[in-house]
């Protein structure tokens, strides 16, 4: 794969991850997981949805930005493709895959909204507090 494109080499990867469906943008691809996006390529440019931690650490690498989407979202735009650009992409393509993965067996829980995880451990408190000090 040295000579890979960056379109060709998440194509490839993509289709070694089981259940993922490639759709076409006419600028690249999108990559679902049963119905729930995780990768998109538009030319030479790949957005991957990460687990916070991981995503926070790829923001400290070269090429990688915020992505426009979102929370848990980057951007990366190798301005080389070389082996470890090559590696980075496909390791986050296949932690995104995960991410999902995940989420739908109920394994990890789905993305909350900011606000929303505000309210769910709000609950929890008011939950805690009802039912009294543990003995």
């Amino acid at each position: 794969m040295t000579n890979s494109t960056l379109a060709t080499l998440l194509a490839e990867q993509a289709a070694l991850l089981e259940g993922t469906a490639a759709v076409s943008t006419g600028q690249g691809n999108d990559y679902y997981l049963d119905d729930v996006l995780f990768a998109s390529l538009a030319g030479s440019i790949a957005e991957f949805h990460l687990r916070d931690e991981v995503g926070t650490a790829a923001l400290r690498t070269p090429g990688v930005t915020p992505s426009p989407r979102g929370a848990g979202w980057v951007r990366f735009a190798p301005t080389r493709l070389d082996g470890h650009a090559r590696d980075r992409a496909v390791a986050w393509l296949e932690s995104a895959w995960r991410r999902v993965d995940a989420e739908l067996s109920g394994i990890a829980p789905a993305d909350v909204e900011s606000g929303d995880a505000d309210a769910d451990s709000a609950d929890l408190d008011d939950e805690s507090a009802a039912e009294g000090p543990a003995d």
